[in-house]
């Protein structure tokens, strides 16, 4: 089994896909939402298992609408447990993600195209070693990014084009979502079986597990306002925030706990 690159929907080479094999399974994908109103406040969450493909895109840009607002703990949460999957839809949906202030939390695994999706969080948390990094390969898979077989680049000059220009893509992508150009150049350098897995330094050297520093600034002024146990300072909403990854992901598939949870983290000063 291989991690792969695959470049293909319904017709050949026209989709860029970043897939982790024998992570999960290949082609299957689902996506939940679920909305709770709390005091007029709407917090929407979005659970994505499995291979991203374009199709989760659609049903996420029908979700997005129903963000209103960034409530506590979030206006938007996006729970995540995929090997990988289609690399074009994976930044699309990460461009959505960011204009409506996603808190993205790993409740599973990220991997390949995954980390492209976590990047785009204005809050990014994951445990250690649940994020797995390689280049791409190029392969043929269809519109669930279920692959079907490796192109070789080297007797396939369009694949070769489509390579480049995604790797020309990808920094790009990640300069916009505030990543450190390590992020990409991590990726490039394990090219062969597998993915590399992080640890928790890394995932934080690497730019997956922290706020975009605007947001931060914006949020912490808010929670200074608030009176009671949601009342902290900018780092201690920094620290709190960071642990609902663990703390909270054995409640991936029940949402409404999932945000009790989360809300119980930002609460509790003493957990650690």
């Amino acid at each position: 089994m291989v991690s792969s690159l695959v470049f293909a929907s319904q017709a050949p080479l026209n989709t860029l896909t970043l897939q982790g094999e024998g992570l999960a399974k290949p082609g299957s994908a689902t996506e939940t939402i679920t909305e709770l109103d709390d005091r007029a406040d709407r917090v929407v969450v979005i659970g994505i298992q499995g291979t991203i493909s374009k199709n989760i895109l659609g049903s996420i840009r029908q979700a997005l609408p129903k963000v209103r607002g960034d409530a506590i703990p979030a206006g938007l949460i996006v729970l995540l447990d995929s090997a990988g999957g289609d690399g074009v839809a994976a930044m699309e949906i990460g461009r959505l993600l960011r204009k409506a202030n996603a808190h993205v939390f790993v409740t599973g695994q990220c991997a390949s195209a995954c980390i492209l999706v976590l990047a785009s969080g204005v809050v990014r948390a994951a445990p250690a070693y649940s994020i797995g990094v390689h280049r791409g390969r190029i392969t043929m898979s269809d519109a669930n990014a279920k692959i079907l077989k490796e192109v070789d680049i080297n007797t396939n000059p369009a694949a070769k084009r489509l390579l480049e220009n995604f790797e020309k893509t990808v920094p790009v992508y990640f300069s916009e979502m505030g990543m450190p150009p390590d992020l990409f150049m991590v990726m490039q350098s394990h090219e062969y079986k597998g993915v590399y897995r992080l640890s928790s330094e890394e995932i934080v050297f690497y730019g997956l597990s922290g706020f975009d520093p605007d947001y931060l600034s914006k949020r912490a002024q808010q929670f200074a306002e608030f009176k009671g146990p949601y009342r902290m300072d900018k780092d201690e909403l920094h620290r709190r925030t960071l642990k609902v990854a663990s703390r909270c992901a054995e409640f991936d598939h029940e949402h409404t706990a999932f945000i009790n949870c989360y809300k119980k983290v930002l609460k509790d000063p003493y957990l650690n």
